[in-house]
């Protein structure tokens, strides 16, 4: 089974990301450095509502997901990877399409009109790079290179523009495992310290620098006992123990907490699709189930709203291992009980399926904008009118009810 060189080097340049390049910029590449700062006022604004970001790392096939099994291009498109009727939860009152049997807790939720599926979103220009392809979703820009000058995620664009508290963002690969949360025992701690110079002669002759960086963990000591004690006492109501589980775990604490992310990674799909989709797609389906449970039992499910959303979508056409490569246009997930439910954006054509991948039709920013003005009750101007970037605004319906 063959690969692409990009997907070969993603776990080395994960490491080398959350490493940091050297001691002497550990504590500025340490990601809960950046959970103190607040140098933006706070808005009275915005609904309270909890936003949460799943991003499906790889490149999702959405084409194994929402399936239009009807489609006479999509089967001979698909020989041994197309999914049949029998395969699919026909979608009620579109016989046209189906989401995969994999999915049970979607097909349910979207029955309940739960599920809004927003069709061929992207970007301009796609690239099919993974690297690429994840920033331009993060920082929320097209033009990583063209002097736009946004070195930061959307949300945390939002965050500082609207509601810059401690733990008004907290991603869950960052925070880990909450009990962990901090430096509890204090030789993570002790060690970030020396590296910046002899522990002895920082206390007898700190510098401003040197006192900011201390000052700064002690801060970090605070934070990282309130997020502990206010989560040691979180039971799920299922037994996994992934990015769901610390989302929910998050959720609990009461924290001020209006964007939650987390990702689910696996989807790059080049060989064995299916095999892979069979593993896959239920540890999706079924941890995705234990963290709607989690929310329904903290009372919290009917202010909340899941994004589900991946760097790319896949080919149309099946390759010989059998898989698919690095597509376009994918499509975007919202679950949560205040969702307008149902398929939204543009629907997929046998035209569509006759192009290498799905084009584009709407842009992943106008969903995202969507997300923060009519569910989190901000304006996402300042948030992506930056960089004298420009974009259609329109998914075409409204996404929430």
């Amino acid at each position: 089974m063959s690969e692409c060189k990009e997907c070969q080097i993603l776990t080395r340049r994960s490491f080398l990301t959350k490493a940091g390049w050297g001691l002497g910029a550990m504590a500025f590449a340490d990601p809960l450095l950046g959970t103190v700062a607040s140098t933006f006022a706070q808005s009275a604004g915005g609904t309270g509502n909890l936003l949460v970001l799943c991003q499906l790392n790889g490149g999702f096939d959405v084409l194994s997901f929402l399936a239009p099994y009807s489609n006479s291009v999509y089967q001979s498109n698909r020989p041994l990877l197309a999914l049949t009727q029998d395969q699919v939860g026909v979608l009620p009152g579109d016989s046209g399409y189906g989401i995969n049997n994999l999915f049970p807790t979607f097909i349910d939720l979207f029955a309940q009109n739960e599920v809004a599926i927003v069709q061929q979103v992207g970007y301009p220009d796609a690239n099919g790079s993974h690297f690429e392809s994840q920033e331009i979703f993060e920082f929320g820009v097209r033009n990583l290179t063209g002097g736009t000058g946004i070195n930061g995620h959307w949300y945390d664009r939002l965050k500082k523009s609207y509601f810059d508290e401690p733990f008004g963002v907290l991603d869950t690969r960052t925070i880990g495992d909450p009990e962990n949360y901090g430096y509890p025992d204090k030789s993570y701690r002790g060690a970030a310290q020396d590296a910046f110079g002899r522990l002895a002669e920082l206390k007898r002759n700190r510098n401003a620098s040197q006192q900011a960086i201390l000052d700064t963990y002690a801060k970090i000591d605070e934070l990282g006992e309130e997020i502990r004690s206010r989560t040691e006492g979180f039971e799920s109501t299922g037994e996994a123990r992934g990015e769901f589980y610390r989302a929910a775990k998050l959720a609990s604490a009461d924290l001020g907490t209006q964007i939650l992310k987390l990702s689910f990674g696996g989807f790059d799909t080049h060989g064995e699709q299916n095999t892979a989709q069979e593993s896959l797609f239920p540890k999706l389906n079924d941890e995705f189930s234990q963290f709607v449970g989690d929310l329904k039992a903290m009372g919290l499910w009917s202010r909340t709203c899941i994004c589900f959303y991946s760097e790319f979508g896949r080919r149309n056409i099946e390759n010989g291992s059998p898989g698919t490569d690095h597509g376009q246009g994918g499509h975007m997930i919202l679950v949560g009980p205040q969702v307008n439910g149902g398929l939204h954006g543009q629907r997929v054509t046998s035209a569509d399926l006759r192009e290498d991948s799905l084009p584009y039709y709407v842009d992943f920013r106008a969903v995202f904008g969507s997300c923060i003005r009519d569910w989190l009750g901000f304006d996402p101007a300042p948030v992506f009118q930056v960089g004298g970037e420009s974009f259609n605004e329109s998914v075409g319906s409204s996404l929430f009810r």
